[in-house]
């Protein structure tokens, strides 16, 4: 039998043992099921689409991805189980194979018995005649295939798929992909103030109740994530190194939230400073009197909000709400880095113990002109710098890290960095230490004690590619260029973005570097020439 059908579909085997490869069903946008073989994962089921044309893998981005894209593996995005692409066939697409290799199957043995039958009787002198019908071809067996709501692409490889909600991982390099999730959650609830904002005078109660219903939607994804991120963790440990308590409504409270990191060592919040600690937790409970009190302001709320006054409404404008967002993006991907067994936020340290690092209190441990804990602390902050940008630094993570020091000392050790211009420091009252901010010079000291990597030799390098090029910069490219990992890149790029006219430097805020780009006129490049030959000496 030449079973002609079934080998439309033959990739191995012999005529008859073959080796059938049956493509899957696609949804009306190309992408195919695929459902996790973790009987735990819920809900399973998610779309893979194709990566996105033209998609280039940034090199920093590497280090966050659990396996190259494009491998014949599929990383469960639920829950990180790793597997061979086949162990991920959708039930349904089993079963849909088996009717497309029986309808070809029924296909062949029609036509078998029908070239068997060909001439029967032709030659008959008995009469017996015989003569075949025409034969009704049936069509190929059709499936229907619907993506998911939530279509993301991956921001490390490019590639494209929906889940149903959140999930934690990229399907094809296994990168953390939950500030991704965070971010289209932010991008909905951005619209939603559009909206509201672009209503007239004769609709505020309408654009009231959207804006409070954006704000809302603000924590409700904030808890959301990080209840899925805790879980998942908790999953990971090993039973009984830390106790499956009931995580009712713990995420929405701050304090509670660092109890439950505290269990890993680990505290996301780590990421805001002190004033946005205090106003993220302003927010939390501002959604709380909009979603019980119909914004109705109540004593507590009152207590803690300069401006709110009891049994007044409370005031929603679309810059708190995008605010609001932003502060909970900053700890959305400190707990994505932390997914991703990047550098994170390190929780306080338990009563009695000691931080600081483990430079001696000698001459030997300090650096240049500073006192030994002044250098102690320098290198700290340098050592917890996650971007290598000038950063808002958290009292009570000083405060913890160094615990065997009075509070008058660790002022002075600061004022020693201050003048040194490692720090900026803000006094203000109600504090125990000055507010302090990294400065540039901090990474221009410490970094070569700390990463063994000299920003100045790094933006001799940087100078030359920035000379090569046409004049306009983008940092990402830049870096991508450069060959260095992001916390040594960008103290050097922040040297070469200093001397760019400030009208030719992009304002945009970028999380990741100094700028986002910028373009260079005339004067630049003899800016840039003149600062090579100062590095070079």
């Amino acid at each position: 039998m030449k079973m002609k059908s079934l080998k439309k579909y033959k990739v191995g085997g012999t005529g008859s043992k073959m080796q059938l490869a049956i493509p899957l069903p696609q949804t009306p946008d190309g992408r195919v099921y695929r459902y996790s073989p973790n009987e735990i994962a819920h809900p399973r089921h998610f779309v893979l689409g194709n990566r996105e044309a033209g998609f280039v893998v940034e090199e920093h981005k590497r280090e966050r991805m659990r396996q190259e894209p494009g491998t014949t593996k599929t990383v469960c995005p639920y829950s990180g189980v790793i597997g061979d692409d086949g162990d991920f066939t959708h039930p349904k697409d089993q079963e849909a194979a088996i009717k497309i290799v029986k309808h070809a199957a029924m296909q062949d043995v029609e036509s078998a018995l029908s070239d068997m039958l060909k001439g029967v009787a032709q030659k008959s002198r008995g009469g017996i005649t015989f003569k075949p019908g025409a034969r009704t071809r049936r069509p190929n067996p059709q499936f229907g295939r619907r993506d998911l709501m939530r279509l993301l692409i991956c921001d490390c490889c490019g590639r494209d798929y929906g889940v149903f909600a959140i999930a934690l991982y990229c399907p094809d390099c296994g990168a953390p992909n939950i500030a991704l999730h965070f971010g289209r959650e932010v991008e909905l609830v951005l619209q939603q103030a559009r909206i509201a904002e672009d209503l007239g005078e004769d609709r505020q109660e309408l654009a009231y109740r959207l804006l409070g219903n954006a704000h809302e939607d603000v924590l409700t994804a904030f808890e959301a994530v990080q209840k899925v991120v805790y879980v998942h963790r908790v999953s990971k440990e090993e039973s009984g190194v830390v106790p499956a308590k009931p995580v009712r409504n713990d995420f929405q409270n701050v304090e509670r939230a660092q109890k439950r990191y505290a269990e890993f060592g680990f505290n996301p919040f780590c990421a805001l400073s002190e004033d946005e600690r205090e106003l993220l937790d302003l927010n939390i409970q501002k959604r709380h009197v909009i979603g019980h009190n119909l914004g109705v302001v109540d004593a507590k709320f009152a207590e803690n909000a300069r401006d709110a006054r009891l049994g007044e409404t409370v005031e929603l404008v679309g810059s708190e709400i995008r605010e609001f967002a932003r502060l909970c993006q900053l700890v959305i991907s400190a707990l994505d880095d932390w997914l991703g067994g990047l550098s994170f936020p390190i929780a306080p340290k338990a009563e009695g113990e000691t931080g600081g690092g483990n430079e001696p209190e000698t001459k030997e441990g300090t650096v240049g002109d500073l006192g030994s804990l002044a250098s102690r602390i320098g290198r700290w902050l340098c050592e917890h710098s996650v971007t290598g940008m000038p950063d808002n630094i958290d009292e009570e993570g000083v405060l913890t890290a160094f615990s065997d020091m009075e509070e008058g000392e660790l002022k002075e050790a600061l004022a020693e960095l201050e003048m040194e211009s490692c720090v900026v420091l803000s006094h203000v009252i109600g504090t125990r230490l000055p507010r302090i901010q990294t400065a540039e010079e901090l990474f221009l000291v410490f970094d070569p004690l700390v990463l063994k990597s000299s920003p100045i030799t790094d933006a001799l390098h940087l100078v030359d590619l920035v000379l090569a090029g046409d004049g306009s910069v983008s940092l990402s490219d830049l870096h991508d260029q450069s060959g260095m990992d992001q916390r040594r890149f960008n103290p050097a790029a922040g040297m070469i973005v200093a001397e760019i006219g400030e009208g030719r430097v992009s304002r945009t805020y970028s999380p990741d570097y100094p700028a986002r780009y910028f373009t260079m006129a005339s004067e630049d490049r003899v800016a840039l020439k003149r600062l090579g030959k100062q590095l070079t000496g």
